[in-house]
């Protein structure tokens, strides 16, 4: 990890999720004008190689987002203070905010009060029909979201592992405790889940959470249920 304290991405005026090619091309520009061969200044050039030589690197990358991730967090003082579980809600109740169901949960419902998906991604029963994976919307591991852990308090950055029929696994600057709900939100998703696992990996956390409900994005742009 370079000592260089300096935003890379900001650097390279490039967007935290932008593709290498942009990277690639955006570095290309500014070291054109900024190299000291063609009268830039040195200085500057060298924070520029330092930026890409970072970003370039898909492993150098992930630890520096990482990293950025766990700073974030811990300038909202929540770093070093994990949040206790909560206590079960009550059966037939949002998982984030324990407000009563409505009486007919269809396929696109949402808590009246934090907004969550209430739609179930397992239904028990003999007529329950198994999620297909294709309903899953593929992400990326460059891909961020945002983690609410509790509906009350403010979103966390998060960056992508997986997500699948099976649940969701985040890198985290927060250590949360098992049993944890929390709902993680990105560009094709909107999910409810319980914490099933978290490790320290480096500076962050790995998270693993099982599916509880879930929207996922339809390819028209707007969001489905995880059941048919």
């Amino acid at each position: 990890m370079t000592t260089n304290r300096r935003n890379h991405y900001r650097l390279l005026h490039v967007q935290p999720d932008a593709p290498p090619e942009v990277i690639k091309a955006a570095y290309r520009a500014l070291i054109a004008t900024r190299h000291p061969d063609v009268g830039g200044n040195e200085s500057e050039a060298v924070l520029l190689n330092d930026a890409y030589a970072v970003l370039s690197n898909p492993a150098k990358r992930a630890a520096y987002d990482a990293h950025r991730a766990t700073r974030a967090a811990w300038r909202q003082g929540t770093a070093n203070a994990a949040p206790a579980a909560r206590p079960a809600p009550p059966a037939h109740a949002c998982l984030m905010c324990h407000l009563g169901l409505p009486m007919q949960v269809e396929r696109n419902t949402r808590c009246a009060r934090c907004h969550a998906p209430l739609a179930p991604v397992r239904v028990i029963g003999p007529r329950a029909k198994p999620m297909d994976r294709r309903g899953i919307p593929r992400v990326s591991k460059s891909d961020w979201a945002i983690m609410h852990v509790d509906w009350q308090s403010d979103a966390i950055d998060v960056r992508m592992r997986d997500l699948s029929l099976d649940g969701i696994s985040v890198y985290s600057g927060l250590e949360l405790p098992r049993h944890r709900v929390v709902r993680i939100v990105g560009r094709s998703f909107d999910v409810v889940a319980t914490v099933v696992g978290c490790r320290r990996l480096d500076a962050v956390f790995t998270v693993h959470a099982s599916l509880a409900s879930a929207l996922f994005a339809e390819s028209t742009g707007g969001f489905v249920s995880a059941i048919a």
